[in-house]
C-alpha cells in the first residue's frame, strides 16, 4: 500500500507510535510480502490505537482552544 500524504502534521506521530508499539519501521512497502507482514500481538495493537486515539483528542484540543482564542469576545 502506498500512502501519499506523508507531509501531514499527524504522519510523523503515528509511525512513532507504530514504532514503539508494533515494531514497525515504515509504512512503506518493501515489495516483498514475507518482509510486508508482521503479526502483531492484540494487546499491543489495542495499546497503539489508545495512544492513536489519545494523540487525535488532544490535537483536537489544541485546535479547539487555538480557534477560541482567535474569536473576538462579544
Amino acid at each position: 500500500m502506498i500512502y501519499r500524504n506523508k507531509t501531514e502534521a499527524y504522519w510523523e506521530p503515528l509511525l512513532t507510535i507504530a514504532r514503539d508499539e508494533l515494531g514497525i519501521e515504515t509504512f512503506d512497502s518493501t515489495g516483498k510480502p514475507s518482509a510486508d507482514i508482521r503479526l502483531c500481538r492484540v494487546e499491543d495493537i489495542g495499546r497503539a490505537l489508545e495512544r492513536a486515539y489519545d494523540f487525535g483528542l488532544l490535537v483536537g484540543h489544541t485546535v479547539t482552544r487555538a480557534e477560541s482564542a482567535k474569536e473576538p469576545c462579544a
